[in-house]
């Protein structure tokens, strides 16, 4: 998988709609083998990762929650987010994996932030929490 979230086979770029979503969404961690796995039905493929394996696609500013690159959602942990050098949003997902924001969820997410002094909270309902490592330079 590419830095982009674009699926790659034998040098040729899936292209296909559908087969690409389905390829996003059948990312897994095998931990016996301690890899990155696609899962699509019966076809179980390894994944080589250039950036990240997780993509965050969406941010809900009224539960707090992240829709993830494999369907899944969970609430956002505020205190994992930061940016980098491309200043694209970052965060860590199902505990240890990092996952970098589309460009429609980063947008979701800036419109959610508030800057106090030097501090950057994300608002979640009506809860605000602190982003410690994020800085909007």
């Amino acid at each position: 998988m590419r830095r982009d979230g674009s699926f790659w086979h034998e040098g040729v770029r899936v292209t296909h709609p559908r087969l690409a979503a389905a390829l996003r969404a059948g990312v897994r961690w095998s931990e016996p083998e301690q890899t990155f796995i696609v899962q699509l039905a019966h076809f179980r493929g390894w994944l080589e990762v250039e950036d990240t394996a997780f993509f965050v696609d969406g941010y809900d500013a009224h539960t707090g929650e992240v829709e993830l690159s494999d369907r899944t959602i969970e609430p956002l942990d505020a205190a994992t987010v930061t940016s980098d050098r491309d200043q694209a949003l970052r965060c860590t997902v199902k505990g240890r994996f990092p996952a970098r924001f589309t460009h429609a969820a980063q947008e979701h997410l800036l419109a959610a932030l508030e800057v106090d002094s030097d501090r950057v909270y994300v608002r979640a309902g009506e809860m605000r929490t602190l982003a410690p490592r994020l800085r909007l330079d």
